[in-house]
Order: C-alpha cells, then sequence, then structure tokens
C-alpha cells in the first residue's frame, strides 16, 4: 500500500513553497546589495558563498543524521523557522556582521531541504517509483520558483527589494503549513536510506559506509557534480549584476524574468527527463554538463539585454535535467547501502564547495578583469567539468540490475 493522498499532496506543496526558501533568496540578496547597498563585487561574492562553505562542513554529518532519524518533517519545520528570522534580518541589518551571520546560519539549514525531501519521497514511493516521482518534485519545485519570481517581479517594481525577502518569510511559514500535511505513517524510515527493498540484507552500519565511500564511481560523481557547480553556480548572480550595472532602477526586474523564463523551462523539461532517464542516466546527464560553458560563452560576448535574458531558455534546460539526475543517480548509487543520506550530504558538501568556489571566483575575475572574462572563466571550468563526466563516470550498476519503473497507483508518485 502506497503513501496516502494527503502525503502525496503535502509533498508537492512542500516543493511549491521549497522553491526559494532552501537557498534563502542567495540571487536576489546579491542584486539587492549591489543596487540598494552599494556593496562591491568582490565582498558580494563572499558573502553569498558563506552559506555554501558552511554547508561543505555541515551535509555530510546532516545528510547521516538523517539516516537515522525519523524527525525528517521536524527538520524542515525548524529549517523553514531559521530561514525565515534570516532573511528578516536582512532587511532590518544590512550591515555586513548581521548579514554574514544570517548566511553562516542559512548556510547550516540549507544543508536539510534537498537530502531531507528527497528521503521522505524515496520512503514514500520506493526506487521503483523515484525518477517519475522525483520529476514530479522538481516540476513542482520550478513552478513554485517561477511563480515566486513573477511576484518578485511585482514587489520589487511597485514596492521595494526589502518587500522581496518579506515574501520568502511568507514562503516559509507555508512550507511549514505543507510539512504537516505530510503523515508520519507514510514515511518508511528504513526504505528512505536506501535499504533495500527487496528486503537483501544490507549489511551493518559501518560495512555499508565502507561501501559507499569505497565505490569509485561515487567518488567520480560527486568530484564531477563540484566541478558542474563551480561552472554553473555564479552564472545567474553574475547576470543579474551586469543587467542591473547601466539600469539599477530595473534590475530586481531583469533578474526575475530571467528566474521565470528558466524555471518555465525546467517545468516541462523535468517530467520529460526522469521519463528519459528510465532508459539511461549518463547520456542525458551529459546534456547538462554540454550547456553550462555553452550558456556561460554566450553571456561573455554578448552585450544585448534582451538577448541575455532570452538565453536562460538553455539554463532551465540544463537544469531542470540536472535537477533530475542528481537525485536520481544518488539513489542509485547508493541503493541497498543504507546511506543514501549520507551519499546526499557528501554529494552536496561537493556540490556547496563547488558554489562557493564559483561566486569567489566569479566576483574576483569581475573585479580584476571584467564581467566577460569572468564568464570566460566559467565556461573553461565547465568544458574541463564535462569532460571529466564523460570520461569518468559510468552507469550505475544499480540501475542496470532495475530496468523499468513500477506502475504507480493512486496519486501519481
Amino acid at each position: 500500500m502506497g503513501a496516502s493522498a494527503r502525503s502525496l499532496r503535502g509533498l508537492d506543496l512542500v516543493n511549491v513553497f521549497m522553491a526559494d526558501v532552501k537557498d534563502g533568496v542567495g540571487v536576489y540578496l546579491s542584486v539587492y546589495l549591489l543596487a540598494e547597498q552599494k556593496w562591491d563585487p568582490s565582498r558580494i561574492g563572499l558573502v553569498v558563498a558563506i552559506p555554501w562553505l558552511v554547508s561543505i562542513l555541515a551535509q555530510s554529518p546532516v545528510g547521516g543524521f538523517i539516516d537515522h532519524t525519523r524527525l525528517k518533517r521536524l527538520m524542515l519545520v525548524v529549517a523553514s523557522a531559521i530561514v525565515a528570522l534570516s532573511c528578516l534580518t536582512v532587511v532590518i541589518l544590512p550591515q555586513l556582521i548581521p548579514i554574514a551571520a544570517a548566511q553562516v546560519a542559512l548556510g547550516l539549514v540549507q544543508t536539510i531541504f534537498p537530502p531531507c525531501v528527497a528521503a521522505i519521497t524515496l520512503g514514500m514511493v520506493g526506487h521503483q517509483r523515484l525518477s517519475r516521482r522525483i520529476g514530479r518534485n522538481e516540476s513542482f519545485n520550478h513552478a513554485g520558483n517561477m511563480l515566486a519570481a513573477v511576484v518578485a517581479i511585482f514587489i520589487g517594481w511597485f514596492i521595494s527589494y526589502e518587500g522581496i525577502f518579506y515574501f520568502s518569510i511568507f514562503q516559509c511559514v507555508a512550507i511549514i503549513a505543507a510539512t504537516l500535511l505530510i503523515q508520519q505513517r507514510d514515511i518508511d524510515h528504513d526504505l528512505a536510506r536506501a535499504t533495500a527493498e527487496d528486503r537483501e540484507p544490507c549489511g551493518s552500519s559501518i560495512a555499508g559506509a565502507k561501501k559507499l565511500f569505497s565505490n569509485r564511481n561515487i567518488a567520480f560523481f560527486t568530484v564531477s557534480m563540484c566541478l558542474w557547480n563551480v561552472a554553473n553556480g555564479a552564472m545567474l548572480p553574475l547576470l543579474g549584476q551586469k543587467l542591473g550595472i547601466d539600469d539599477v532602477k530595473h534590475s530586481a526586474l531583469y533578474l526575475s524574468i530571467c528566474i521565470t523564463i528558466a524555471q518555465a523551462m525546467m517545468i516541462a523539461v523535468a517530467p520529460l527527463a526522469a521519463k528519459l532517464a528510465e532508459h539511461g542516466r549518463k547520456k542525458l546527464f551529459l546534456v547538462a554538463f554540454l550547456l553550462v560553458p555553452v550558456r556561460a560563452l554566450l553571456f561573455a560576448f554578448i552585450d544585448n539585454k534582451y538577448a541575455l535574458i532570452s538565453f536562460q531558455v538553455i539554463d532551465g534546460l540544463g537544469a531542470g535535467i540536472y535537477g533530475v539526475l542528481l537525485i536520481v543517480m544518488m539513489a542509485d548509487l547508493g541503493k541497498g547501502t543504507g546511506h543514501f543520506n549520507l551519499l546526499q550530504g557528501t554529494t552536496y558538501s561537493a556540490v556547496g564547495l563547488g558554489m562557493a568556489l564559483s561566486n569567489i571566483l566569479g566576483g574576483f575575475v569581475v573585479k580584476q578583469a571584467g564581467y566577460p572574462a569572468a564568464f570566460m572563466t566559467l565556461a573553461g571550468v565547465g568544458t574541463l567539468a564535462t569532460l571529466f563526466f564523460g570520461h569518468f563516470v559510468q552507469e550505475p550498476r544499480a540501475r542496470r540490475r532495475d530496468d523499468r519503473p513500477a506502475p504507480v497507483d493512486g496519486v501519481p508518485a
């Protein structure tokens, strides 16, 4: 018997409202500090990088904790409350130390959202239904991002930049309410940490962890995710800054339009990516890798703001594939180990490292050589990431053993 309709609808809503909450409106923070507070781009890059630096240390322990706790819903509630307080700090105390402290708090709690939601999802639907369900999760998440971006356009245009952060506080309250719709009894916590569904023994906790970290494919996959995010992480914040240089008044509007275009594309791409992923992961993931340097080079050599905004279609295509394949491949690689969330934690630490390095690198190169040079640098890293992934990462064995999804009863999984 599967999860109840109420719990699955609650999971849908969690993904909708988690859209901006999980990253603490980091993109808007970058534009807000540049346009309203007149911060230096390199200083902005360092502040925006703080959550990702913190997450490098926190992500693996948090993932291991999620493997062993039944308080996954409570973790989402507490994390949402902390994000709300951090957003309030940004608008009330827009100085370096308070914002840096808020970013540290965000770094701690943003390690909770993606792995916790993925664990709850796996615990509710199982491995065979996971790719389809992750596609649905991602579609709802991108729809939430698009809705949030549209609302941000009106708030930034008619009210103020600060209003965007108050809207994020509302989203935090909404995600708490949505989390409470998910019923505890619908989550199989053994399955949520990737204990084999067919009751095959997965060994002791220590043996499972050793098996996890001795897998070379996991190591190569983790490095690939780091490199992808070094190339991609700073792209949107830098684009927002570039668009706002000559038109500060409309910078939030331009950024919101960029996000809306990308998220609209992701809504369409995510379910298609989930379906295509059932026939193989690696080749599809390579498409997401290839699109990063292409987008960076376009940003480097083209200055027309309308063209730059339209290129967000490329971002939507690549990120739509990435969002689905990242979770599905982690589930494949961790299947049967009992340490799916520890694997998530390790991978997201690599993602955090990549995001931090991207923002630091991007801000530094902008200050020294300008925006075109920064985008060309990101394009170079993106090319390296593509070559590394293509050569070293193999199709997960778990996927080759289990080739067809199970039928889904009742509410779509």
